[in-house]
């Protein structure tokens, strides 16, 4: 009854290799050039319109057929600086950025009459069930403590990464008449999905000890995360939160996808970003787990000098090796992680790609660094990517393969332990549509059945509390000696 379903998206900065081997290093050398016109003379100055509090999501970058490569990345920086404007709460007065007043998961399945509507919420990390919606003990919350692949990036204080999933109000509706587990999902028409300006945001974020100090230029907020247990069944040691335990502690905002609806693009523009030093990345198409290359820096999800052999590996609980421990004690796990962002921005294939992302993050960040803060924070953000279809191509057959622009999407944050370093073939690319699409629900061996394929299957909410949902937990075969964290 449990699946795995891979989001595939992806965050990164501006650090080059020096050479295939040998230790990792920022290279000198200028960014390639960026196509003629681009970014758009006066775009970065434009940016400032969707800091407003009520500014219309970014829509029309992709109105015009063909769309320049330079529009795609456009939009995903002015998604990012819609998401991340800072909005003041009429009652406290306090500012959050816009994305954390929007609804998640959790509210998909209730019955509040302004469900959906943009308004302050607290952040409360990996609070979802570990049984199904219309079960005694059923909770639903807005994220979680594996990535979407099922496993766990603990980073190095040895608290997991946790992510939340925040929805634009007419994303929120649409998704609330199709859920799985109401009948929505399987009684409408095949071909009936989003529209051009539904929107969805897949935040991480890091846990911190007391008193410790964030990274470098990090958003940090206040959060309720859940307390872990070691669950043990016959044959199969789970960790996992406990159902309605809670600490509020301080997390730093570590990566943010920004995902679209827009003009000719009914599978959405999917793009993504990462803090500045999250962890060491690689040129595009040049990454190789050799032992015999590391980076002497250390990042927040990277100790330095560790080789890259030793990089991107996911642990398990039980008698797997790498063996992942929790104390329940200290709720820290090991082995920590050690990560790598394996393709810089994202396996970019269209010409001057890799150019013009680096020149439209280059201006961005100029002009988010000219505002008083804390809005400037995030001008140390820098996106990694974006991908997309051809216009209006999107299909009941559509996959990855169908991807253009940074086919090898992946967020260090987010998608740690699913990439792959070569963007040739196309065949073999991963990137976010390949578990984004028409068939999310119908690759699952019984149980639980196969759903039909439909266009709005490229969403993950509309599984919430049902068998298809990726479970809240990660587990492993038991050990048969005594676990001595158990009490």
């Amino acid at each position: 009854m449990k699946t795995i379903q891979w989001l595939m998206l992806t965050f990164a900065t501006t650090i080059t290799a020096s050479g295939l081997a040998g230790a990792f290093s920022p290279a000198s050398a200028a960014p390639p050039p960026p196509a003629k016109n681009c970014p758009a003379f006066g775009w970065s100055e434009g940016l400032g319109n969707y800091l407003k509090p009520d500014a219309a999501f970014p829509t029309s970058d992709t109105k015009t057929i063909p769309t320049p490569d330079c529009n795609f990345h456009q939009w995903s920086w002015e998604a990012f600086v819609w998401a991340t404007a800072l909005v003041k709460d009429s009652g406290s007065g306090a500012a959050v950025p816009r994305f954390m007043t929007l609804a998640t998961p959790d509210e998909l399945l209730g019955n509040a009459e302004n469900a959906g509507a943009p308004r302050p919420r607290p952040l409360t990390l990996a609070a979802r069930a570990q049984v199904f919606h219309g079960t005694a003990g059923f909770t639903e919350g807005a994220g979680a403590i594996v990535e979407a692949d099922g496993n766990m990036l603990v980073a190095q204080n040895g608290y997991p990464v946790y992510a939340s999933v925040h929805m634009n109000q007419s994303y929120f509706s649409t998704a609330r008449k199709n859920l799985i587990v109401t009948g929505g999902y399987q009684s409408q028409p095949a071909d009936s999905s989003f529209a051009v300006g539904d929107a969805v945001f897949k935040a991480t974020w890091l846990r911190l000890d007391p008193g410790q100090a964030p990274p470098a230029g990090a958003y940090t907020t206040q959060a309720q995360v859940p307390v872990l247990e070691n669950n043990i069944t016959p044959g199969l040691i789970t960790i996992r939160p406990v159902p309605g335990k809670f600490v509020t502690v301080t997390v730093a905002l570590i990566g943010l996808h920004v995902v679209g609806y827009t003009e000719n693009h009914p599978e959405f523009l999917w793009g993504t970003f990462e803090l500045k030093n999250n962890s060491p990345q690689t040129p595009d198409n040049t990454f190789a787990p050799s032992a015999s290359r590391s980076d002497p820096k250390s990042y927040t999800l990277y100790k330095g000098r560790t080789p890259f052999s030793q990089v991107n590996i996911p642990a398990l609980p039980g008698a797997n090796r790498p063996q992942l421990r929790l104390d329940p004690a200290t709720q820290k796990l090991t082995p920590v992680s050690n990560v790598v962002l394996e393709n810089q921005t994202g396996g970019e294939n269209q010409p001057n790609g890799v150019g013009n992302i680096f020149a439209i993050t280059a201006q961005a960040q100029g002009f988010l660094s000219g505002l008083k803060g804390p809005q400037s924070t995030f001008a140390n953000y820098a996106l990694d990517g974006t991908v997309w279809m051809l216009p209006n191509s999107y299909n009941l057959n559509s996959n990855q393969t169908s991807a253009v622009g940074s086919v090898n999407l992946a967020n260090a944050t987010a998608e740690t332990f699913v990439q792959n370093a070569d963007n040739t073939p196309i065949k073999n690319v991963l990137n976010c549509f390949l578990c984004h699409n028409p068939t999310s629900y119908s690759f699952q061996t019984p149980p639980p059945a196969k759903l039909p394929n439909r266009l709005i299957a490229l969403s993950h909410v509309l599984s919430i509390g049902s068998p298809y949902e990726v479970p809240n937990s990660i587990s492993g075969r038991l050990l048969m000696r005594p676990d001595p964290f158990r009490k």
